[in-house]
């Protein structure tokens, strides 16, 4: 669900896309607000291109459809206006909510969860112009967030390595430590020990201060970082739910200083599609979708490595997975 809070000044209104209204909604907030925030603009009849680099999808956060005294300096009058219409400075027409609900639509429809799209800043494009002579903009904000993650599991007392190639960076989706009912053939209780389910509540703050924005990461599933939420017999957990994302996609408070074999390496200013090996190989990937489940996931470990793999049916139009990664992991697709 998209809820939409509006704001009304005297020139435009605003739109902004607040999340959807589900338990992951927590974990994806937290996430959301470690990413860099891109801002795109165009004038009357331009285009407004939208791009994220792979890996990643775009995530509508703004759209903005007015015009204000600085139209004049990002939107120039065209030479085949009327002397009037270069000269007006009519700014207080109303934008009818109904286009302004056009414009966000439009922006959604055609942009989001995609790497990359296209459309026409032009009041036509979105129901009509109310406001005829006066030079206006489309301005959006978005974010490029990761689709696809990967989960590892290790047992009381053991650890976990995080790991990213150059010019990518940890991103934490989310982590729980404890015990889950449905959830623990990975790390059975002691004999006789019935199951419960006791986790602590602040999991994924914890994995994210430690990892998150770091090339690479090691975490201790321990009663001194995470606490101990279930009762002394038992054997708990911990599972992390993270991806590699490059670092151009983060805060800068986040991306971190290139390490010394990244300095010379020109993938980061690349686009292209061979440039985001970032995965460590050997794992399943989960889609967002799949990543907070409404019913617990139970699998099987796997050789060498206690990360968790669900099984895919109907996969479809998969994204860029390598061929290693086809033969060696499962891939959810939602």
């Amino acid at each position: 669900m998209v809820v939409l809070t509006v704001y009304n000044d005297m020139y435009a209104l605003y739109f902004i896309v607040i999340g959807f209204a589900t338990v992951s909604s927590n974990n994806l907030a937290l996430l959301s607000g470690t990413l860099r925030t891109y801002q795109r603009a165009g004038c009357d009849d331009d285009f407004v291109i939208l791009r994220c680099p792979p890996g990643t999808s775009i995530s509508i956060q703004l759209a903005q459809y007015g015009t204000s005294t600085l139209t004049k300096d990002l939107c120039r009058p065209k030479s085949t206006q009327s002397s009037f219409s270069r000269n007006s400075t009519n700014t207080s027409c109303l934008w009818p909510n109904a286009l302004q609900y056009s414009l966000l639509q439009t922006v959604v429809e055609v942009c989001q969860k995609k790497r990359q799209c296209k459309f026409k800043s032009s009041p036509k494009t979105f129901g009509g112009n109310p406001c005829p002579g006066v030079r206006k903009y489309v301005e959006v904000a978005y974010k490029c967030r990761p689709y696809e993650f990967r989960s590892k599991v290790a047992c009381q007392n053991e650890g976990i390595q995080l790991t990213c190639n150059p010019n990518s960076r940890i991103a934490i989706y989310s982590a729980s430590y404890g015990r889950t009912e449905y959830e623990s053939i990975q790390c059975p209780q002691p004999q006789g020990v019935p199951e419960e389910t006791c986790l602590v509540s602040y999991g994924t703050e914890t994995v994210m201060k430690l990892c998150h924005g770091k090339r690479t990461c090691d975490v201790l599933a321990d009663i001194k970082t995470f606490g101990s939420p279930c009762r002394p017999e038992s054997r708990m957990y911990l599972k992390v739910i993270y991806t590699c994302v490059p670092r151009k996609v983060l805060k800068e408070q986040f991306e971190g200083q290139p390490e010394p074999d990244e300095l010379n390496n020109e993938m980061e200013n690349s686009d292209t599609d061979d440039d985001f090996e970032n995965y460590d190989a050997g794992d399943e990937f989960i889609r967002e979708s799949a990543a907070s489940p409404s019913s617990p996931n139970i699998g099987g470990p796997t050789s060498g490595d206690n990360a968790t793999r669900d099984s895919a049916d109907n996969i479809r139009n998969p994204p860029l997975i390598t061929q290693k990664e086809q033969d060696t992991g499962n891939i959810m697709y939602s």
